[in-house]
């Protein structure tokens, strides 16, 4: 996939790295639906994989997992750029289409698949799927496309 570049709508906050993320999910609750005002599909990297330039604002709340969230979003455009979950440390999760090659970014797991909107539909491309936030499955999902990259 070669650099990976984006950043908000406006362009006050720019990121880029030279890895493919470690996984991609999708994300079918309905906190993240409105958070989004979509669907949320976002591609995992570690703390030190991204490099980010600009000014954010947070915004915090807990997550499926019962654990803190931290979203940061552009103060100017509202875009969200990242989001940190106390469930995942030294992980970042970015929704996918603040990269410039986004259509490359596929998910390969999905979670909360209870709330799932009925006329979405997995093309094959989605390897493992989860009922709840199955936070221990996903961790293990990540150390082996660790191996994998």
């Amino acid at each position: 996939m070669g650099k990976n570049i984006g950043g908000c709508h406006c362009g006050a906050v720019k990121l880029e790295t030279d890895l493919n993320p470690m996984i991609v999910n999708l994300c079918n609750c309905n906190r993240c639906r409105v958070l989004t005002g979509s669907i949320a599909i976002a591609a995992l990297y570690s703390d030190e994989e991204i490099t980010m330039a600009g000014e954010t604002k947070t915004y915090n709340y807990l997550g499926g997992s019962g654990m803190e969230v931290v979203n940061h979003f552009c103060p100017n455009c509202g875009c969200r750029i990242v989001s940190f979950a106390e469930a995942f440390p030294g992980m970042g999760a970015y929704p996918i289409g603040i990269f410039e090659k986004s259509t490359e970014f596929i998910p390969k797991s999905e979670i909360f698949t209870n709330y799932k909107l009925p006329w979405l539909q997995n093309d094959g491309c989605i390897e493992e799927s989860f009922e709840e936030a199955a936070v221990g499955e996903r961790l293990m999902l990540l150390l082996e496309e660790l191996e994998n990259r």
